[in-house]
């Protein structure tokens, strides 16, 4: 059974690493006479399920791609009609939900028309609740999300979870539609959320407890999920296989204790069959408040076949009930082989039993078996972390032997009762949240110190494939449940995880990096051995910045552990509103501004300032020393002269600051690269500026469909006139360029492009 889970996983990897889903005509031959010829011999039948895996897959993805909204439905007001699919997430400004779609634009969804939706809707009249029927006016556009190395997919989560467009409400009133709701489930946690809230009014923790019961993270701020994260614990705040399982067995162990008391019941049903079914009902019944999610999935797969197996008196092997749990979850829906979360969640369990043998057993007493548990996670997981987030933290075995036994046999167990109390008994269900509350709250500070500390955030490169397989095979080795010799063996395998490579950047040369931020700016640029960051791109009402989802990301897969110097242009929360989180990341990392008075803590950024890296020379060109400047015009420029070629980084400067550039630099100006000025707005990129920096590449830093049109066709004409090559972030993703001695500049990357999967826009 775990022979055929693997190989019908390696099927669906296989489909998912493609950049798009093959013919299917040519597909369904190639798995035909794959299946025919594995077939035919008994030792190869197994590859039967590889390619099972990978039909299935291609089926799944295909309906989803088929709901992709069509392009030219992009950015028109549609009337759309269907039911609320999620508990909104509220902001001071605006509302985040599904939406299930009845109606688009007068069709049901089809070819080209999606069934399910992500709508945001500023100043709405009311919040609409779960299940209710509406009618918006809407405009929609078709899955995007930043595209750069070492960032979250967000078209690919939005792909996985069936979302077929984005976009948002028209307006501040909809029309609430008089039909009865739908989704009774979604309805009831809903309802629950909002007593669990009511009951923990002004409490820090109040979305810590609502994410134990209900799985809704999104309450949980974010200096909150950085100590998880920092501390290696958010997974204790995931409702996961360990809370399932923690669930089944507490009501197993009191539906035993009860049962076995009177012989009425007993005579009727063996205590332990009540047990199991009662626990396994237990178990359904959370899973089903945290909606199903993957590791729900696998616990009450696992559960139900320990069940079974209690039930028909047979014994089943671990690797057996894991592989059943393997195969189910995949054949409901074999994409969420592309989540973080299935692999951290399968390959958890897999690890712990594998350092037990195959079984849990407490011959050497709670606290080591607790111990070995705690070696299992942190070890076995090692290489997907470092795969997945591109970090390391030393503390997280402290922080884990901590937290794990009191979440899971305090918190957890109290935040469950007293949700469960509120309905029946609220005075008392009240007082057993607070109680869990109050827990997190004096246990608070230690994961805080302990999140704080240096060994906390420690970046690795983004390892090779080999690099994960190679560590995989250490881990193996050393996680042996016998006694082995050359155990050493196994930490040489996994120094490949860690050991950075050089830059590869000769003396002289450089990279420019131009990252994907939407709207706004951010660019790095490399040298042998130091990193500058140029703009840090745009803030969120929400809360969350590109700082944190796209800059610090990239930083880490590329294991820089900080940057040398930030520069940011100018105030504009386009170009600076990911600082925060930079700063947060790095706190003694120094910072220039051209509004160095709007940026606190800036240093000024001003015309003379020069410097050399790796015999590369970095000049500030503007703003100048005696002359003051507002707006735009406040930019900090930036010219890098390496030994063959230069680039020219000019923020949001307007014509006015290129004219008084032309003046002082004239001819000087000329590089080989320009980020076009202002996004590509009519308002800069003034003809004169253009002839005197005779770019060989022009980069376009915008958004996708941007409100303001960016860039404006004129400029990007004025530029292609020059005969240089135009890239824009909104369809290359994030682009790198290669200014090397002894080369032509070249563009070495575009990641939209290279880093493409079967479901990203092209």
């Amino acid at each position: 059974m775990g022979i055929a889970g693997i190989a019908m996983l390696a099927g669906i990897m296989a489909l998912l690493g493609l950049p798009s889903l093959p013919d299917y005509r040519m597909f369904l031959l190639v798995c035909l006479t794959g299946m025919l010829s594995a077939s035919l011999w008994r030792r190869t039948r197994v590859l039967i399920f590889f390619f099972v895996g990978a039909g299935w897959c291609w089926w799944c993805a295909q309906s989803l791609l088929v709901h992709r909204l069509a392009p030219e439905m992009q950015g028109r007001s549609l009337l759309v009609s269907g039911w609320v699919a999620s508990i909104p997430q509220t902001y001071p400004e605006y509302a985040s939900f599904e939406f299930a779609v009845q109606q688009l634009d007068g069709r049901q969804p089809g070819h080209g028309i999606p069934k399910l939706i992500r709508l945001s809707w500023s100043n709405a009249g009311r919040t609409p609740a779960p299940g209710e029927r509406w009618k918006f006016m809407v405009r929609l556009k078709q899955p995007r999300g930043y595209m750069n190395p070492g960032g979250f997919d967000y078209e690919g989560w939005l792909f996985r979870h069936g979302f077929g467009a984005t976009g948002y409400v028209i307006g501040k009133q909809g029309v609430l539609l008089a039909d009865a709701p739908r989704f009774p489930l979604l309805r009831a946690r809903a309802q629950l959320m909002s007593g669990m809230l009511e009951a923990l009014p002004n409490d820090a923790f109040a979305g810590l407890a609502a994410a134990l019961v209900m799985g809704d993270e999104s309450r949980i701020s974010s200096e909150q999920w950085r100590v998880f994260r920092e501390t290696g614990t958010a997974h204790l705040v995931s409702i996961s296989g360990l809370h399932i399982s923690l669930m089944a067995g507490i009501v197993f162990l009191l539906i035993r204790f009860f049962w076995r008391r009177s012989a009425w019941l007993c005579a009727r049903l063996p205590v332990t069959l009540a047990a199991a079914f009662g626990a396994l009902l237990a178990a359904i019944v959370y899973a089903a408040l945290a909606g199903f999610s993957v590791p729900t999935q696998r616990a009450l797969i696992m559960l139900a076949a320990l069940a079974a197996a209690t039930l028909l008196r047979r014994h089943m092997r671990v690797t057996d009930v894991l592989g059943l749990a393997l195969l189910a979850v995949l054949l409901r829906d074999p994409l969420s082989a592309g989540e973080i979360g299935f692999w951290l969640s399968f390959g958890s369990v897999a690890a712990i039993f594998y350092v037990f043998g195959g079984r849990l057993h407490a011959d050497r007493g709670k606290f080591m078996q607790l111990l070995r548990t705690q070696w299992a996670v942190g070890v076995g997981l090692l290489p997907l972390l470092v795969f997945f987030f591109h970090r390391v933290t030393l503390v997280a075995p402290l922080a884990n032997l901590v937290a794990v036994p009191l979440y899971s046999l305090v918190v957890v167990p109290l935040v469950l009762a007293g949700a469960a109390l509120l309905g029946v008994w609220p005075w008392a269900g009240t007082l057993m949240l607070k109680a869990a509350t109050q827990i997190m709250s004096l246990t608070w500070p230690l994961l805080e110190h302990l999140g704080n500390l240096w060994v906390a955030h420690l970046a690795t490169p983004e390892p090779s494939l080999i690099a994960v397989v190679v560590a995989a095979i250490g881990v193996l080795w050393l996680m042996l449940p016998k006694p082995m010799p050359a155990r050493w063996i196994g930490v040489v395998l996994l120094l490949p995880l860690f050991l950075r490579s050089p830059s590869g950047i000769p003396a002289g040369g450089f990279n420019l990096i131009t990252l994907d931020v939407g709207q706004g700016l951010s660019a790095v640029v490399r040298t042998a051995r130091h990193t500058l960051v140029y703009d840090t791109g745009p803030a969120f009402s929400g809360g969350s910045d590109t700082g944190q989802l796209v800059v610090i990301p990239w930083l880490q897969s590329r294991g820089i552990q900080a940057p040398d110097l930030t520069i940011v242009s100018h105030a504009d929360n386009d170009h600076a509103g990911g600082l925060r989180s930079l700063r947060a990341a790095f706190p003694g990392m120094p910072v220039l501004s051209g509004e160095a008075a709007g940026i606190p803590g800036a240093e000024d950024c001003l015309r003379g300032q020069s410097w050399e890296w790796d015999g590369v020379r970095f000049d500030i060109l503007s703003p100048p020393i005696d002359e003051p400047l507002t707006g735009n015009d406040t930019s900090c420029v930036l010219r890098i002269l390496g030994a063959n070629g230069s680039a020219l980084l000019v923020g949001d400067l307007l014509r006015s600051g290129e004219q008084r550039l032309l003046a002082l630099e004239g001819e000087a100006l000329s590089s080989a690269v320009l980020v076009v000025p202002h996004h590509g707005s009519l308002t800069s990129s003034s003809a004169g500026f253009i002839k005197a920096v005779a770019p060989q590449i022009a980069l376009f830093p915008v958004g996708y469909r941007n409100r303001w049109g960016f860039p404006k066709p004129a400029v990007v004409a004025a530029y292609r006139g020059t005969g240089a090559q135009l890239l824009d972030t909104a369809t290359a993703g994030a682009v790198e360029i290669r200014l090397w001695p002894g080369r032509e500049p070249a563009v070495v990357s575009r990641w939209r492009i290279d880093g493409a999967r079967l479901w990203t826009a092209r």
